[in-house]
């Protein structure tokens, strides 16, 4: 009997598993189209709603026949071009629509009539419209404020409503102030070309369109490719920080940035500091000439003016002759170094030879204020780099400055001072008279050889030119060769 009922159950396997498959084939079969009835549903269910708006909208333009020439425009308003109307406005006028259709039908069947009897029609017509057109049952309006009914479709820009400085009617949601609602001839459906609609709220910026030199942008219009037109995080509006705006049209500068000095300004990207965004009577847009532009942050640099001898470059306003603007490998932005006097050479390249060997060129003069930054040798051990009150640029008086390294002395083997003259060189007898103290070649500094250097002041066939006839051992004023 146990045998028997085995055998039974095992013969109704099968077809308890037949089942089983079965259902969960129905099952799955089931989910597979709900899935892919969900995947049409969100691909067409937009264009079931697009297709109501369409149908909905096509009355509109039967009234609004003034709308007409915008399908014409460069650019066209998505919406309108799809006639999707009811997208952006609340329906309106229905039935005087219907009565339009009614009116239509009315001289349909007037076409169909004698001529005698179209009279009649016509003033059945009259009493059908008769104080009922013009005017709609309800005034559309927008279906939603503003911001929200702007932002169904432009989510990316509302979404910079988040950022920190916005422009007022963007901040205020009045996109009418710039944009068209329905067609344009320009970009983003702007009223003017883009640089028009900027300067119609930025009226200074015009007065820049006079500068001898536009930033190329300004110049074309093309505001957008340096502001934001609605927010952004960087005044003003700036799409990015200046340090990386501005490099992205000037990699030659933005090399710069690797350079072990750089200018402060140009290290926190301060670039409208020394040039103007968009236009400029000077080169490289420079915001004042040089070298007032220096001289704004370089005040103590600006008094060295009054001094009554300056360097050449210096005094000409040429800063950038010494120093680079941006970034440089040595101290002070030089364009060589101030070590071994290598920026002094750039000019001074006929000094180099006879200076390296003397001993001046081997000293640290501490009293200096440019010392130790200068170094070794430094021609700022005794010279001023850019104006002085004594010739050569010298530090102080050439006699005592001397005297700082060469003293202190009982006696001089020459006399000195202001009240004697230098027949040969001008002005008063001083150490540089007799010694060059760049270096000359010859031993002690001096500017001649032997007798040759006595005899650039001194008369040979004038024994007086020394002593007194009294023999009181006074020193003589001096004579002067003729043909000095």
């Amino acid at each position: 009997m146990t045998d028997n009922s085995n055998q039974v159950s095992y013969e109704q396997l099968p077809e308890e598993e037949e089942r089983r498959n079965f259902l969960y084939g129905c099952f799955f079969a089931l989910l597979f189209s709900l899935i892919i009835l969900a995947i049409i549903y969100l691909l067409f269910a937009k264009k079931v709603v697009e297709i109501r708006q369409i149908s909905e909208s096509r009355p509109c333009l039967r009234c609004h026949g003034e709308l007409l020439p915008n399908f014409k425009k460069r650019k066209v308003h998505l919406p309108f071009s799809l006639k999707r109307c009811t997208a952006c406005h609340t329906k309106h006028g229905f039935e005087e629509l219907n009565l339009v259709k009614k009116i239509e039908k009315e001289i349909k069947k007037s076409v169909k009539e004698k001529a005698g009897k179209k009279s009649a029609i016509s003033q059945r017509v009259v009493r059908i419209t008769r104080f009922r057109l013009p005017k709609p049952r309800q005034k559309s309006k927008l279906k939603y404020p503003m911001r929200r009914l702007c932002g169904q479709c432009h989510k990316g820009t509302m979404a910079e409503s988040r950022f920190q400085y916005s422009m007022p009617p963007f901040e205020k949601a009045q996109c009418l102030s710039c944009h068209q609602p329905h067609a344009s001839n320009y970009d983003d459906l702007t009223k003017a070309p883009i640089g028009v609609i900027c300067l119609s709220c930025h009226p200074k910026i015009a007065k820049y369109y006079s500068k001898a030199n536009l930033h190329p942008p300004f110049k074309a219009g093309n505001c957008t490719s340096c502001h934001k037109p609605h927010a952004s995080n960087f005044k003003p509006l700036l799409r990015r920080h200046p340090k990386v705006l501005c490099f992205a049209c000037h990699p030659s500068v933005a090399r710069l940035k690797r350079k072990p000095v750089q200018m402060q300004p140009f290290t926190q990207g301060k670039c409208p500091m020394c040039h103007n965004p968009h236009g400029s009577n000077q080169k490289r847009l420079l915001q004042k000439p040089l070298p007032d532009l220096c001289f704004g942050c370089h005040k103590a640099i600006g008094k060295l003016e009054k001094k009554a001898v300056k360097m050449p470059p210096f005094k000409n306003g040429k800063c950038l002759e010494c120093h680079y603007p941006h970034g440089g490998d040595y101290n002070k932005l030089l364009r060589a170094a101030l070590q071994g006097n290598k920026i002094c050479f750039r000019c001074h390249a006929n000094l180099e030879a006879n200076y390296l060997p003397i001993g001046h060129n081997r000293i640290i003069r501490n009293a200096s204020p440019y010392q130790p930054e200068a170094g070794v040798g430094s021609c700022l051990n005794c010279h001023e780099p850019h104006a002085s009150n004594y010739a050569g640029l010298i530090q102080k008086e050439q006699i005592s400055l001397c005297l700082s390294c060469h003293g202190p002395r009982r006696y001089f083997a020459h006399p000195i001072g202001f009240v004697y003259d230098d027949p040969w060189r001008g002005g008063y007898l001083r150490c540089g008279s007799c010694h060059n103290p760049m270096g000359s070649g010859i031993v002690r500094l001096k500017r001649r050889d032997r007798d040759g250097l006595c005899l650039s002041c001194h008369l040979s066939s004038d024994p007086s030119y020394i002593y007194y006839s009294s023999g009181s051992k006074k020193w003589h004023r001096y004579q002067i060769f003729d043909s000095l």
